[in-house]
């Protein structure tokens, strides 16, 4: 046996051919529990293929919990994932991908624990810890609309010794095993794909998770626990981290906190965060995410770059054809004069549609998790969310590797021709933000 660590690691892993075989290879070699807890499920290929892995590792014996939002998946076409369309262009689907009631009655008989998060926060939650209490009474105070808050986190916890966070959700789009081609259209790829009769005709997004091994798995799994028994799951006693067989992975770093929010009483962790850490920044910001608008953000972002006109500030969102969400494409082009006024690069990913939310400063810190950069990721009393900070050069190089430098030259930079002399330019300047800002607040 390796034994103990004292030391964290952490890999960053990109796009869904790299993600899910090694998820699936931590879940096999998992020994004693597995916690999930996913915004979206969908009951498509991957889906399936993750509940049955799950499902296995539980008749094993093992304690397998798992949190989902069973009304959101359901409403996946809505919140624009194009999980229905997809699958239909899936000759081999015949089913609605959506409804995950199936898929959650086969975890359950297998033995796995299943929670939906989309609750009642009004409802008293009986618990005998009383911080839990207090967290469930700031919660209450502060909801006022039930459906306006969703767990947005995604976290991964196996044995108390690793644990995954980041963007992607458990479905088509997100993971797969046929790595998509970046130089073409994500839904000319799945036509062309399906006309040859070839597996997984969908339309990939852009996607990452990142994998931590060390004592951080059991912080993040204590935030799992306090979501779990909330949303009234089982109260089970803290985990304790099971040994290592086989070195870690990934790059050990110096250093690792998690930062979160939650509708209540205090300002928003993660906005916070940005905040500070783009008023600290000295020599460069890059940042990649797919909702791109909060106003404090946009603000900070465009005063540090006027403060100090030598840092290099550089963003990466989707294009708007391929962004799942046009609201939030309008409102982050509606920013764009004002970044390219005061000297931001900005870049739109091309061809398909990235959901990424990274973000780099100074080549030392680096954001890793669920977070979007708009009203329902930072205000104060919207969704649940989570990133870990991780503060070590040598990762957040590597991050700039594998993304920033791949990314970039699948981009298109925008220029100030993009904003002048056509429809599409006049749109991006003259949108009214107020109206922008009502929808997103409202809406998103």
């Amino acid at each position: 046996m390796i034994g103990r660590m004292a030391q964290n690691y952490a890999e960053l892993i990109v796009d869904g051919h790299r993600i899910l075989p090694a998820l699936l290879r931590d879940i096999a070699a998992a020994e004693r529990v597995i916690h999930v807890s996913i915004f979206l499920f969908f009951r498509d290929p991957v889906g399936e293929e993750l509940a049955e892995a799950l499902a296995e590792r539980a008749r094993a014996g093992l304690d397998v919990r798992v949190l989902l939002n069973m009304e959101k998946t359901a409403m996946g076409d809505p919140f624009s994932t194009g999980e229905k369309e997809m699958m239909k262009h899936d000759p081999n689907i015949d089913y609605d991908p959506t409804d995950t009631k199936p898929l959650s009655r086969a975890l359950t008989a297998a033995g796995v624990r299943v929670q939906d998060t989309n609750i009642d926060y009004d409802a008293e939650v009986k618990v005998a810890d009383e911080r839990l209490h207090s967290v469930a009474r700031q919660i209450r105070g502060a909801i006022s609309i039930d459906d306006m808050h969703v767990d947005h986190r995604k976290l991964i916890v196996i044995d108390g010794r690793i644990a995954w966070c980041g963007g992607a959700n458990i479905g088509a789009q997100y993971m797969f095993h046929v790595p998509f081609d970046p130089k073409k259209d994500a839904q000319v790829e799945g036509e062309e794909r399906k006309l040859a009769h070839l597996p997984e005709p969908w339309w990939k997004w852009h996607d990452s998770l990142t994998r931590f091994e060390g004592p951080l798995a059991l912080e993040l799994d204590a935030v799992f626990r306090e979501r779990w028994v909330l949303d009234g799951g089982d109260d089970y006693p803290p985990i304790t981290s099971t040994l290592a067989r086989e070195p870690p992975r990934g790059l050990a770093i110096a250093g690792a906190s998690i930062h979160r929010n939650e509708p209540d009483e205090t300002p928003n962790g993660v906005r916070e965060l940005y905040l500070r850490l783009i008023r600290e920044a000295r020599r460069s910001i890059f940042i990649e995410n797919p909702y791109l608008y909060h106003p404090a953000v946009t603000e900070a972002l465009c005063a540090a770059k006027t403060a100090q006109p030598s840092l290099s500030v550089v963003l990466v969102v989707p294009a708007g054809r391929h962004n799942d969400n046009s609201f939030s494409q309008d409102a982050q082009e509606h920013e764009y004069e004002h970044y390219l006024a005061c000297g931001i690069e900005v870049y739109e990913y091309q061809n398909h549609f990235n959901h990424l939310k990274m973000a780099v400063f100074d080549e030392r810190y680096s954001i890793n998790g669920s977070t979007n950069l708009n009203w329902r990721s930072l205000e104060d009393d919207k969704d649940f969310e989570l990133v870990v900070l991780v503060e070590d050069a040598p990762f957040a190089r590597s991050v700039l590797e594998r993304v920033r430098d791949v990314d970039l030259p699948n981009a298109r930079r925008i220029s100030t021709s993009d904003l002048h002399g056509s429809f599409a330019g006049l749109r991006r300047r003259v949108r009214d933000p107020r109206t922008l800002a009502l929808l997103a607040k409202r809406m998103l």
